[in-house]
């Protein structure tokens, strides 16, 4: 069996999470609106309108994350994260694959760089021929 081919690929520019990120605030947006209406401004819904913003904030925090996720044909590296973290060495798990996106869970190979397990938004880009190669490295089992 022959080892997947070394890639680069860009991390945090994903248009189908930014989709997903819209839909999920005007669906909680409207969702807000309509409890408004029916039961009046109450402490719980400005409760509830104070974690949207939250999720809001946070969200579009995630969204302005970049980097870099490389196989090497052995070992995947995460570099530039966005964080000021330095480059890491670690392992990605599948976590939603839809063809033109996927979400994958990195998870650092070390304590010692205090790197935290992450989320990762990778999506194809307008013909972008590196997509088939990272499907085929993210896929590919390796034999211990």
């Amino acid at each position: 069996m022959h080892n997947a081919p070394s890639v680069s690929y860009p991390v945090g520019r994903c248009a189908f999470q930014r989709w997903l990120y819209a839909f999920f605030m005007v669906l909680t947006s409207a969702v807000l609106l309509a409890w408004a209406f029916n039961q009046g401004l109450t402490a719980t819904w400005y409760l509830a309108v104070a974690a949207a913003a939250l999720g809001l904030i946070l969200g579009s925090r995630v969204l302005g994350q970049a980097g870099t996720l490389t196989w090497d044909g052995q070992v995947w590296c995460l570099h530039d994260q966005g964080l000021g973290l330095e480059d890491a060495l670690g392992d990605v798990h599948v976590a939603l694959d839809v063809q033109k996106a996927l979400l994958l869970r990195w998870l650092p190979a070390s304590d010692t760089l205090h790197a935290k397990p992450l989320w990762l938004w990778l999506g194809l880009q307008a013909s972008d021929n590196r997509w088939q190669d990272l499907r085929r490295a993210v896929y590919q089992r390796t034999n211990k």
